[in-house]
């Protein structure tokens, strides 16, 4: 198989499933976990399709609605990765988002499509924690 090179944030990468694996790594540490916008708008297309309810297209749509609906009411949300499966341009990743570090959190099931080295699509699904369950027995 040979791999062929595309850009992630600037840098000569093999488009590979571990390249894109890092990728997707990347962008949701920046995204989700440090809030570093700027940096997460380098790591997605500027036609990125999320198809999460009321985001809509776009790269700046996909921030502005994240910053607006969730990180300026929860600073301390985070997501944590448990998972992370590639198979030629699509990602997985399985894990759990808190709104605050005490939260039960929800478990979450991310896909998302690289395209020319970008994120370009992304779909997800997700469950509460119930109270009378553990986090870790649904992971």
């Amino acid at each position: 198989m040979v791999a062929s090179t595309a850009i992630h944030g600037g840098n000569d990468v093999p488009n590979t499933p571990e390249s894109n694996k890092k990728l997707v790594l990347d962008f949701c540490r920046a995204f989700y976990d440090d809030k570093d916008f700027d940096r997460a708008a380098t790591l997605l297309r500027p036609d990125f399709h999320n198809h999460h309810p009321g985001v809509g297209r776009g790269r700046e749509n996909t921030i502005a609605g994240f910053r607006e609906h969730i990180a300026n009411a929860f600073p301390g949300f985070t997501m944590e990765i448990r998972r992370t499966v590639a198979e030629a341009d699509l990602v997985c990743t399985h894990g759990i988002t808190r709104l605050t570090p005490d939260h039960r959190g929800a478990v979450v099931m991310d896909i998302w499509r690289i395209q020319d080295g970008l994120l370009a699509e992304h779909w997800d699904v997700g469950q509460q924690v119930p109270d009378d369950i553990s986090p870790d027995d649904m992971l």
